[in-house]
């Protein structure tokens, strides 16, 4: 998705993702399709919804407005429902469901982007924090621990879905680092305005996801 989307591409595309969850639901309990097939479907399908619910954050729009002014709550919430009884939530009320007269709003924790991403976002937040402490360390003798450090972050970034611009950011630092590495070792204020610009990204990631207390 880009500048130029359209939201009536959008809304295309939600209604599109929502219709396959519940169609693929359907062709499940008729045994049309087996499970494994099932599951990676309406996994892909929830990436797709995942992606949209990050547009909209970036762009200020509520889903939920759209989503009523779509009509299209009732298979919303039933394509939510699916989601959470395959991936087993404790509270389908947590996830993105929509009421009929009060709207709910997503909450702090990753688990309401509807993916199976809380360990993710975890992996993501020690990576961050792991490699900007270890930028601080005094007395480097070889860059290996930060290239992968560096590695380890761009990895899991590259695991979750959405963050095109976060990772192509964290890519550019890399890229330079990697051209410096006397200065990596040898100069502190190198080190300092990287882990700066590292927390500058990391911060943009918790805005984007929603995750400031």
């Amino acid at each position: 998705m880009d500048n130029n989307t359209k939201l009536s591409d959008i809304e295309s595309e939600l209604y599109a993702l929502v219709t396959s969850i519940n169609n693929l639901y359907e062709k499940y309990l008729e045994g049309i399709i087996n499970e494994n097939f099932f599951r990676k479907a309406i996994k892909n399908a929830m990436k797709g919804l995942l992606k949209i619910k990050l547009y909209f954050n970036e762009k200020k729009i509520s889903l939920s407005e759209v989503l009523i002014y779509m009509n299209f709550i009732e298979q919303y919430n039933r394509a939510v429902k699916i989601f959470n009884e395959i991936y087993d939530f404790s509270s389908s009320e947590e996830i993105l469901e929509i009421g009929s007269e009060k709207i709910s709003h997503f909450n702090n924790h990753l688990r309401d982007s509807i993916l199976e991403l809380p360990g993710i976002t975890s992996e993501i937040t020690t990576s961050f924090i792991t490699l900007m402490d270890a930028l601080k360390l005094e007395g480097l003798t070889s860059r290996d621990l930060i290239l992968k450090l560096f590695k380890e972050l761009k990895g899991n970034i590259k695991r979750f879905p959405g963050l095109d611009t976060i990772r192509f950011e964290i890519n550019e630092i890399y890229d330079h680092v990697i051209k410096n590495p006397q200065n990596l070792i040898k100069n502190k204020k190198f080190r300092e305005i990287i882990g700066d610009k590292l927390y500058h990204i990391f911060k943009e990631f918790q805005r984007k996801l929603n995750l400031n207390p």
